[in-house]
């Protein structure tokens, strides 16, 4: 399975006793847990941390360079809880106040004696307006310095860095394994190789927390380390009444399922086995990820690689990499701006897909701007190479006919020339002109090869007086009446031919007509109107004895 790397998914590292070092890369698109590998380092127990920082830098630089983890990239860490609590504090202190009251009562601990704690807090909303209810986990402050300079000698950042108790709720809230509804009180009980740890939630928000160290190993019976587990957490769930209750189980020497049955819990038990005993992954995996192995991914490892996505959803959300550690913290931290309840991390990738972002309306602004401009600019070249056709054409004519002078143009001629050749046609404009009827007016007249002419009477006495006029004009003319009807009736009379008498009367009062139109032509019928010539059209062109100018050539 592919996986396109993207800066916004962050990279999960965890360290547990039980699984050593853990990488795992997801998918939060898809669910998916896209890259994981894991290898074994020693964690001291007694002192609560890495037993050998050294070997650990050099692991995880195997396991990053392993899985090709790009350098660069953010990873958010993960650490066994060390100290986990629910407090209440009075209402009248700040933020720094309740921090220092917190880091007081964890200097009493024998594990912070020698090692001041790093600290990160979330007030939590069930506080009142006497108390502030508040969350927090701790880590020794020096061990979370070295982690952050290990990481950026590798050439990677630290995110956050959280611990088990907190990555492990978000694991089973991200993977929606428990029901985070509002107001519905639930229970998770937490087994691990030297804690029991139990939390009362309601929805996705911290109640109360319980924990009882315990000691189990192998050397024991199952039967007796069940025994030293359900002693520990019978008394505290017993005045812990919930809807249900989830059981997960991190070690391998107790099974979360037979744990489940040993329980006396008057509710429904839900139980998640994170050990050798888990049937599946708890997550969708790529196909290049063994199956065997992905049953062994656990939960803290899963917690901390859905940490940019579950810390938008939760209202409780832990990072050890913050302010309480001074000078490294601020000098590895990149810039962040806080715009309203959402905080933007200036880093040089975020700031840089920021430019890019903004880049892409300006670069499609200046593309469809420079579209039109070439587009005007075409345009306007297609216009300048006709112009300058047209300026050669006519420099082509002017050469060719640069002997021609007005010497050579006679107007008499062309005047004589022009009534010689268009004697018919200006004939026929006297004709029309002046023998026409009263109460005839016309409505076409074309004059060239063929003779036309159309117009309209209001009787059909006058039609035939002009019908004559011109028949007398030129009898050898083949000129017809070739229609006469009514203006306003689709049925026609028949043409008569020249020497057919008619009777006006009987032909007005069978048409009972209002007023006749007709026409006068020698045109075949069969030929269009729009291919006549028109009145002004000369039938030729005479030459002329002295050089004519010619015509200019026509546009190419």
């Amino acid at each position: 399975m592919g996986f396109n790397f993207n800066k916004k998914n962050i990279v999960g590292v965890s360290i547990t006793p039980e699984r050593g070092l853990e990488i795992a890369q997801i998918d939060n698109s898809t669910k998916t847990i896209v890259k994981y590998g894991n290898k074994q380092i020693a964690y001291d127990n007694m002192r609560q941390e890495i037993a050998d920082r050294d070997i650990f830098k050099d692991t995880l630089q195997e396991l990053l360079f392993e899985l090709q983890i790009p350098k660069g990239t953010e990873l958010v860490i993960n650490l066994p809880t060390v100290s986990f609590g629910i407090a209440d504090y009075p209402a009248s202190l700040n933020q720094n106040q309740i921090l220092m009251a917190i880091e007081e009562e964890l200097l009493s601990k024998p594990i912070f004696q020698d090692n001041e704690p790093g600290i990160s807090m979330a007030q939590l909303p069930n506080s009142t307006m006497q108390f502030v209810k508040v969350a927090y986990t701790a880590s020794q402050r020096t061990l979370l310095e070295e982690l952050a300079l290990q990481i950026k000698d590798l050439g990677y950042k630290v995110r956050a860095i959280n611990t088990s108790v907190s990555s492990i709720m978000n694991a089973l809230i991200y993977n929606e394994r428990v029901d985070t509804t509002d107001d519905n009180t639930w229970t998770l009980l937490l087994i691990e190789n030297s804690y029991c740890r139990v939390i009362s939630m309601s929805g996705n928000n911290y109640l109360e927390y319980f924990e009882e160290r315990i000691s189990i190993g192998e050397v024991l019976g199952d039967a007796e380390n069940y025994d030293i587990v359900l002693n520990a957490i019978n008394p505290i769930l017993m005045n812990l009444p919930s809807k249900y209750l989830y059981v997960v189980s991190k070690t391998d020497l107790i099974s979360a399922k037979n744990l489940s049955e040993k329980l006396s819990y008057n509710t429904q038990i839900i139980h998640q086995d994170a050990n050798i005993f888990t049937n599946s992954p708890f997550l969708e995996v790529s196909p290049e990820i063994d199956e065997q192995l992905a049953k062994t991914i656990s939960l803290d490892v899963i917690g901390v690689g859905v940490y940019n996505d579950i810390s938008t959803q939760s209202i409780i959300s832990f990072n050890l990499f913050n302010e309480m550690l001074g000078t490294i913290y601020t000098s590895e931290q990149p810039y962040s701006l806080q715009i309203g309840s959402k905080t933007i991390v200036l880093s040089v990738e975020n700031v840089l897909g920021f430019l890019f972002k903004l880049s892409i309306p300006i670069i499609v602004v200046i593309l469809a701007v420079f579209l039109w401009l070439n587009s005007d600019i075409n345009t306007k070249t297609d216009k300048i190479q006709i112009i300058e056709k047209e300026i050669k054409r006519i420099e082509a004519y002017l050469k060719q006919n640069s002997e021609v002078t007005s010497e050579q143009f006679n107007e008499a001629d062309e005047i004589k020339f022009g009534l010689i050749h268009n004697k018919n046609i200006y004939s026929y404009y006297t004709i029309v002109g002046t023998e026409i009827p009263k109460k005839v007016w016309l409505t076409n007249l074309e004059l060239g090869k063929y003779i036309t002419i159309e117009g309209q009477a209001d009787n059909l006495e006058s039609i035939y007086s002009f019908f004559r006029n011109i028949k007398d004009y030129n009898p050898n003319m083949n000129i017809k009446l070739q229609k006469l009807g009514l203006a306003n009736n689709t049925s026609k009379l028949k043409p008569l031919a020249d020497e057919e008498a008619f009777d006006t009367d009987s032909i007005i009062t069978s048409m009972n007509a209002d007023f006749y139109e007709f026409k006068i032509s020698n045109a075949p019928e069969s030929i269009k109107k729009e291919n006549g010539n028109s009145a002004n059209t000369n039938s030729g062109q005479k030459k002329n004895s002295k050089k004519k100018v010619p015509n200019l050539p026509p546009l190419e």
